[in-house]
């Protein structure tokens, strides 16, 4: 997959936006997560992630020593976390692990969870397919208030490249 320039500036200047937000950052360290959906096949994860986490390690002071937390988004039952340093992330390291296949997912489980196990990051990335469903929109309004909609970007990977939404 390419991953030109003009995306990685995209993406650049939203994390910065999102950071530089009105209450949000207040200095280093920094915690942030990024969330793997599995639904993605392994090699399509090793293509962008890098791509995106060098580029803000590149480009920002900010993000030189930052606490990062990789969320492996599962399955609607199965969320797993765990840190790990932005170099092994950066070098491919976390995605040697199988993937289970395409699951049909609830997004609003996902956001639940973001909101209760990760109200300390300033910023959440979600790398996924985008093939996931909304159950409930009130639950799903409900979990993105007050602060997870502010720290929040999504990342759709596709077949002819990446796109923020």
């Amino acid at each position: 997959m390419n991953v030109t320039p003009v995306f990685l500036n995209q993406f650049h200047n939203q994390a910065e936006r999102i950071l530089h937000r009105k209450g949000n950052f207040t200095g280093p360290p920094l915690e942030m997560t990024i969330v793997l959906d599995h639904n993605l096949c392994a090699e399509k994860l090793c293509d962008c992630v890098p791509a995106l986490l060098r580029c803000l390690k590149q480009r920002s002071e900010i993000f030189r020593n930052v606490r990062l937390n990789v969320t492996d988004w599962i399955g609607d039952s199965r969320i797993e976390n765990g840190v790990r340093p932005m170099l092994s992330v950066i070098t491919g390291g976390c995605f040697r692990d199988g993937r289970t296949g395409v699951q049909e997912k609830r997004i609003e489980l996902l956001y639940q969870y973001l909101k209760f196990y990760h109200a300390r990051s300033k910023l959440i990335v979600l790398v996924t397919d985008g093939k996931y469903r909304v159950g409930d929109e009130k639950a799903q309004n409900e979990a993105l208030k007050p602060f997870l909609e502010r720290k929040l970007m999504r990342i759709t990977v596709t077949e002819e490249g990446m796109e923020l939404s």
